[in-house]
């Protein structure tokens, strides 16, 4: 057994997302919400396979099958890493899956959209899950980004 990771730093205008396991990034910008990793499941395998529909992935008796993870006796901890530039008004969600397996992407983006900083957001985040009937951990960080002005 092993766990989740997923991480993000920046620096200036760079992000990078360090990734292994289900835990998910999200990029928000220009009223978009883009999933910036692929969850390391049975289930996502099976779809990137063709065997089964991608559609069918967030219901598949294996969706919580993790592929890689850190820790364990046979866990690879093989982290996939992305970089891409970030633009003002960027927004990075990261979070568990009793984020994402209980709230919408189409919520999640509205909850991202109407909330002002970071600890609001989180709560938010965390508030649609519980009334959603998560029962898991739920964790979420969200940071925003403003570029610095040019002098």
């Amino acid at each position: 057994m092993g766990t989740t990771m997923t991480g993000a730093y920046s620096i200036g205008d760079d992000l990078f997302v360090i990734h292994v396991g289900d835990s998910r990034a999200y990029l928000y910008r220009d009223g978009v919400l883009r999933r910036l990793t692929r969850d390391h499941t049975h289930a996502q395998m099976l779809a990137d396979a063709g065997i089964i529909q991608p559609d069918a992935v967030a219901t598949h008796r294996l969706r919580h099958v993790l592929t890689n993870a850190l820790g364990g006796e046979e866990s690879k901890g093989e982290a996939e890493i992305h970089r891409m530039r970030l633009f003002d008004g960027d927004q990075i969600l990261l979070c568990s899956d009793g984020l994402h397996d209980i709230v919408d992407d189409e919520t999640i983006a509205e909850i991202l959209k109407t909330q002002r900083g970071a600890s609001s957001t989180c709560q938010s985040l965390v508030d649609a899950a519980l009334a959603n009937g998560g029962k898991d951990n739920v964790t979420v960080v969200v940071a925003g980004y403003a570029m610095p002005q040019s002098s």
